[in-house]
């Protein structure tokens, strides 16, 4: 093993160490956390008691629907990535192509589950994770794309403890740590070590630790400014151009994020408690590549945060509702208890009655008859009651009200009542409803408006990513604002255009169409509504409109069919159209109709102008090819040393050439001659 590869291992291992131990105390509260959401509410002892003793052990789980509330109220409200431009390199049109490219990356990669996955963590236990990886187009291609990979288990990401960004954007270092077998070690990786090596030859089942690590490498390099202008790295700069110089440079340095995935064990430790230790002891460097990105691409999602004296603790909804939930387990399992597991009340019968019939009668609280034999009994000359059981009291009304208590307890913690859940609460009027929702809503808002702060930088990454991945020419595939796919031509060769600098010197340059490679752009995240959510509110909103005002239908009865999802809902549209006034089924832009002989007079003008065009397409090319002889002959002029008139003479001949590229003045007095002629009125309609 290299010596490089030494240093990469005692590195990871160090940097594992210290990001177990700074996460351990919030470690251990999520897992406490993800064990009270699955229903463990009771502490063991507890319920072993209970258990020895018949007594129930109720849990009424109350949290799943609470995080469904937050979950689903952020899949109504899907953030959405926006790219526009900032210098004046970006075009418009390539951030659109952009902002389409994203949307299909997250289409293509099912974005959505990993921001669901995430937010449900960070709702939970305080903290979730979504990364991005790159990978082939297919298997028989060279090209590669970005996706989005879920992280479903948040313990096993290690991120830098040091970070302070909320969305994890500072970090310099992280690690995803997974595992597999000694023998599919083997399978896809001969060589390794940790493959080869163990307590046994047979012991193919021992797992094996494995570490995605990711870290930045910051190499030093100098930053130069160029008296053109521009601004790079000088490990970057092959050579100077003709004629530009060195300006200003200052100490820099040059940013690097590496990938290595790494094999190794995770010792235990005797007699602990805990079995692993913090540092583990890794073996092999399986793999190493380059990301290609400015930053790391593992993204934090953080529900509450709380720094206290340094220390960062993260919690969701579940953490401070814990005592209320435990609160009202016990007071239900009380009043359950008063009801169902106490003894029956006896039956009572006078002296004699019971007798023949003892054994039944003595089951009866236990077991049921189809009916019970007694003696009559005569009391004083008076023939006794049948034989009654006692009323059973009532269950106390302070455990009912203690139960009550605590439920009200978890909604105030949570901030989720019940006209959030859309149970019936206090509230008894419309506006009090929607008032306690909203306050619902805005409790918990912190959850959404966190996970739109990570989608910006997941959408500044990809704008960062997006270049070094596609950068030679491609077709991609691009989704619109109005969830249509279309396809794009990007970094793809443009026309080659002439052009005169001031020396005299003529270049041809060919412009790059959507040239994603340059410029600079940046992201903006709005979350609200997905297109096809619009898309149902504005339907409803036309079909409200159309049953108030039945006249709708007769002038835009086209727009409102189109808004509907029948199959041939186009077809009907078009047969509406045609049953509009003209007038108003006008093209944007067109007007009402024009008169019969006004249009014949546009359509030979325009017929007039494109022949005009044609004949000017023609002088062009032959203007083009003088301007090539024109060039040639002024680098043959510098190559013998010819005066500075020479070069003059043939610089004002290249004006003149240019000049003769507008239109001859006989094509443009033709058409204004025709355009007059048709204009003028009959002879016989003229004016004296």
């Amino acid at each position: 093993m290299a010596n490089k590869d030494d240093e990469i291992i005692k590195q990871a291992e160090k940097r594992l160490g210290i990001c177990r131990t700074a996460e351990n105390d919030n470690f251990n509260d999520a897992r406490s956390d993800l064990k009270f959401l699955k229903g463990e509410h009771w502490p063991e002892d507890s319920k072993r008691l209970r258990t020895i003793e018949k007594r129930p052990c109720l849990t009424i789980n109350k949290h799943p629907s609470f995080l469904r509330q937050i979950t689903n109220d952020q899949r109504q409200n899907r953030p959405s990535i926006h790219v526009h431009p900032v210098d004046d390199a970006a075009d418009p049109k390539t951030a659109e192509i952009l902002e389409g490219m994203i949307r299909h990356i997250e289409y293509a990669s099912q974005a959505d589950i990993c921001y669901d996955t995430s937010v449900h963590s960070a709702a939970a236990v305080g903290f979730g994770y979504f990364r991005f990886v790159t990978d082939f187009e297919s298997p028989d291609s060279f090209d590669q794309e970005i996706r989005f990979d879920r992280i479903r288990n948040v313990f096993s990401v290690h991120i830098d403890p040091s970070s302070k960004s909320p969305d994890g954007s500072d970090m310099k270092y992280c690690f995803v740590e997974s595992s597999m077998t000694r023998k599919e070690l083997r399978q896809e990786y001969p060589k390794s070590e940790a493959a080869i090596t163990g307590p046994t030859d047979d012991d193919d089942n021992k797992e094996v630790l494995i570490l995605e690590y990711y870290y930045i490498d910051e190499v030093p390099d100098t930053l130069l400014k160029l008296s053109n202008g521009e601004v790079g790295l000088k490990s970057d700069l092959v050579e100077l151009p003709e004629g530009v110089t060195v300006a200003q440079e200052r100490p820099s340095f040059k940013r690097k994020v590496m990938w290595k995935k790494l094999a190794g064990f995770d010792d235990k430790v005797p007699g602990k408690a805990n079995p692993i230790r913090n540092e583990p002891r890794l073996t092999d460097v399986l793999e190493t590549t380059e990301i290609p990105c400015d930053f790391i691409p593992v993204f934090l999602v953080i529900g509450t945060e709380l720094d206290i004296d340094g220390k960062v603790t993260y919690s969701g909804i579940i953490r401070d509702s814990k005592d209320s939930a435990m609160m009202y387990d016990f007071w239900m399992t009380s009043a359950t208890e008063e009801v169902s597991m106490r003894p029956k009340t006896p039956y009572i019968g006078a002296e004699g009655q019971f007798a023949g019939h003892e054994e039944e009668w003595r089951q009866a609280n236990v077991r049921t008859f189809s009916y019970l034999e007694y003696k009559p009994k005569t009391v004083n000359g008076v023939l006794a009651p049948p034989p009654q059981r006692q009323p059973m009291a009532d269950v106390p009304q302070g455990v009912l009200q203690m139960a009550m208590h605590a439920s009200d307890e978890i909604k105030a913690v949570t901030g989720i009542y019940d006209a959030s859940l859309g149970a019936r609460g206090n509230e008894t009027s419309g506006l009090a409803i929607n008032s306690r929702k909203k306050q619902g809503d805005l409790s918990n808002f912190h959850y959404i408006d966190n996970l739109s702060r990570t989608v910006r930088h997941a959408g500044k990454c990809l704008v960062n990513m997006i270049p070094r991945v596609y950068s030679g020419p491609r077709v991609v595939r691009i989704i619109g604002k109005d969830d249509k796919i279309s396809h794009a031509s990007i970094n793809q060769p443009g026309p080659i255009q002439l052009s005169v600098d001031e020396q005299g010197t003529v270049q041809a340059v060919q412009q790059m169409l959507n040239d994603v490679t340059v410029g600079k752009y940046d992201v903006i995240v709005q979350s609200g509504p997905s297109f096809s959510s619009l898309r149902d509110e504005s339907r409803a909103a036309m079909m409200e409109l159309s049953g108030n005002w039945p006249k709708l239908m007769d002038v835009a009865g086209d727009e409102v069919v189109k808004s509907m999802d029948w199959p041939g809902a186009s077809k009907i549209a078009d047969r509406i159209r045609k049953s509009i006034p003209p007038e108003l089924v006008a093209e944007e832009g067109q007007g009402q109709q024009l008169p019969p002989e006004v249009k014949q007079v546009m359509d030979q003008a325009a017929n007039h102008i494109q022949e005009l065009e044609q004949q000017l397409q023609e002088a062009q090319k032959g203007i083009q090819l003088e301007l090539i002889k024109a060039q040639k002959e002024v680098e043959i002029a510098k190559m013998n040393n010819s005066s500075k008139m020479d070069i003059e003479e043939l610089k004002g001949w290249i004006a003149m050439t240019l000049q003769a590229m507008q239109p001859p003045p006989a094509l443009s007095a033709d058409v204004s001659s025709d355009m007059q002629e048709n204009d003028a009125p009959p002879a016989g309609q003229r004016g004296e």
